[in-house]
């Protein structure tokens, strides 16, 4: 699936109503300036100042939600849980806030919550690539390859060129054994931005499945060349140079990968690998 990192989604879009400002401090402007600390990558900054709106409205939706926003992006999915839970008490119709509490199940592994947030998070604003995608991408992980499609396609229609879209569209159809479908897919994908790390090694995944080998291998190696670390790049080039009859360079590739390689004496040498 893919891994790529992105921002969260729409910073100033579907807001709920604002709270009518307090006399110690102005929430709008407090929130213009944290959210454009949050943007540029400064999450102290940015929860010192939620929190000092919080201080004085603790029922503030906005700030509560990106509050919670940064504490999924610190790894403290409980807290961000809870933070986003007590945005939506008070903001219940608040489709952005579903869509980010969604996303804190799935990374918890609840994916039965997660496809919730999401539906609810198109109930209110059915018009989102990204929810209709991150919907997709819970169903798809939950077993439902089929239903996953629809809210891929959902997804591109809305945004057609949608970059993860168009890579879990191709991941579908492979689980849908529609490979060579996959790899158009991809394509686009890379034809879009020839960065896309995840469209490489994918479009290098959907070859094998169609054993073109050679194709393979060439995907491994751009998906290498733009990270020469991805380690999954560096153990499925491994073995298809092994396939392909390339041994020492194949052996290379899974040793990066997969810990050191040992070989066993005897009439028929083996290797095996020790992590």
């Amino acid at each position: 699936m893919s891994h790529r990192r992105r921002k969260e989604k729409r910073a100033n879009e579907s807001q709920p109503t604002e709270p009518a400002p307090s006399s110690q401090i102005d929430p709008m402007q407090a929130l213009e300036k944290a959210i454009e600390r949050h943007g540029s990558g400064d999450l102290d900054g940015a929860e010192t100042i939620y929190r000092e709106i919080l201080a004085t409205e603790p029922g503030h939706p906005i700030a509560l939600h990106y509050l919670g926003i940064a504490q999924y992006q610190r790894g403290e999915h409980a807290a961000a849980k809870e933070t986003i839970g007590r945005a939506l008490e008070t903001a219940p119709d608040y489709a952005d806030a579903h869509y980010n509490l969604g996303k804190v199940h799935h990374e918890l592994g609840d994916l039965e919550a997660a496809i919730a947030c999401y539906r609810t998070a198109l109930s209110h604003d059915a018009e989102s690539p990204e929810s209709h995608n991150q919907l997709g991408l819970a169903v798809l992980e939950n077993g439902d390859p089929t239903a996953a499609m629809e809210s891929f396609e959902a997804a591109l229609r809305l945004q057609p060129g949608y970059l993860d879209a168009l890579n879990n569209y191709g991941n579908g159809l492979r689980l849908l054994e529609r490979s060579e479908e996959a790899v158009e897919q991809f394509k686009i994908a890379i034809e879009i931005d020839s960065t896309f790390l995840e469209a490489h090694h994918n479009l290098g995944n959907a070859y094998q499945d169609l054993h073109r080998f050679e194709d393979a291998v060439t995907s491994y190696r751009n998906a290498l060349e733009i990270d020469p670390n991805f380690e999954e790049s560096q153990k499925n080039l491994g073995t298809c140079l092994l396939g392909c009859g390339s041994h020492r360079e194949g052996l290379h590739y899974l040793q990066k990968s997969c810990g050191v390689i040992e070989f066993t004496g005897g009439e028929n040498p083996e290797c095996r690998l020790l992590r």
